[in-house]
Formats: C-alpha cells, sequence, structure tokens
C-alpha cells in the first residue's frame, strides 16, 4: 500500500475521506483546467550581458492549487517510486507511459502515485504539468478520482 504524506497507510479510512475533500476542494479549478491544450511559457532569450534565460511555464492559480494538493498536499503518495515500481514500472523507465490510459484502469493508489510522480517531475524538468495538462492526462487522472470516490 502506498503512503499519505503522513506515513498512513491509502487503506486507511481517514486517508482516503482527507483524500476526497481535498478533491472535492479541487472540482471547480479540475474543471477550469478540463479545456486547457497549451500553457503560456516565458524566458528563452538572451540578456544584455549575453547570458540566457530558461524557458519556463507559466501556471495559472487553478493548476498551481492542483500542483500544491497533489506535491506534498492530501493526494500525493510520499512513496510514490516504490507504488509505482511495484505496480508494473509506470513512470520509472526512459519511455513516458500513456496517462490517459492509465487513468481509466487506475486504482486510488495509481492514480495518487502517478498524479505525485506528475507533480515532482516538474522540479527536474520544467513543462511536465503543462505537457500533462496539454495531453489531458492530469485532468484525466483526477477524473478518475472523482469516479473512485464516487463525485
Amino acid at each position: 500500500m502506498s503512503a499519505s504524506r503522513d506515513g498512513s497507510v491509502v487503506g486507511d479510512a481517514r486517508v482516503r475521506e482527507e483524500r476526497r475533500a481535498a478533491l472535492r476542494d479541487l472540482l471547480p479549478a479540475v474543471e477550469r483546467l478540463r479545456g486547457v491544450r497549451s500553457v503560456v511559457w516565458s524566458g528563452g532569450g538572451q540578456n544584455e550581458d549575453g547570458s540566457y534565460n530558461l524557458r519556463y511555464p507559466i501556471y495559472d492559480r487553478d493548476t498551481e492549487k492542483v500542483m500544491e494538493v497533489c506535491n506534498g498536499g492530501a493526494l500525493t503518495d510520499v512513496e510514490y517510486r516504490r507504488t509505482l515500481q511495484r505496480r508494473g514500472g509506470h513512470g520509472m523507465g526512459s519511455r513516458a507511459p500513456d496517462l490517459v490510459a492509465l487513468a481509466r484502469d487506475s486504482d486510488e493508489e495509481l492514480a495518487v502515485a502517478l498524479l505525485t510522480w506528475m507533480m515532482r517531475s516538474e522540479r527536474f524538468s520544467e513543462g511536465e504539468v503543462a505537457a500533462s495538462l496539454e495531453s489531458g492526462a492530469l485532468v484525466a487522472l483526477l477524473d478518475r478520482l472523482g469516479e473512485l470516490y464516487d463525485m
């Protein structure tokens, strides 16, 4: 079983209710993110001194709210790497998984682990969350949790 941010096991009814409440609070943001097919980027230009600025995505408040909840908040699996390895290595190889397809068949444990992986990947590769928004994967995983939580 995966672990929540406080180390509790996912099967714990308290953790499940906390996650359900967090998702319920996110539903208006998820609805607004549903149609996002492109994210605005900034930076990338050359400065007067010859140095370059790296490009980075500009996330709106809805995306930031989802990122907070799925990366340290209630919808976080602190053991996401172990969970993903145990569940078939999704996201752990060199080839990116089809997250939209995975979302359709995910249970709570896998959906939360994939969301955590998606958010933590942003730290190492700016734009991972943007790519998941543009592909529909982020909303698909959140929608799947909504189905699992009877929302």
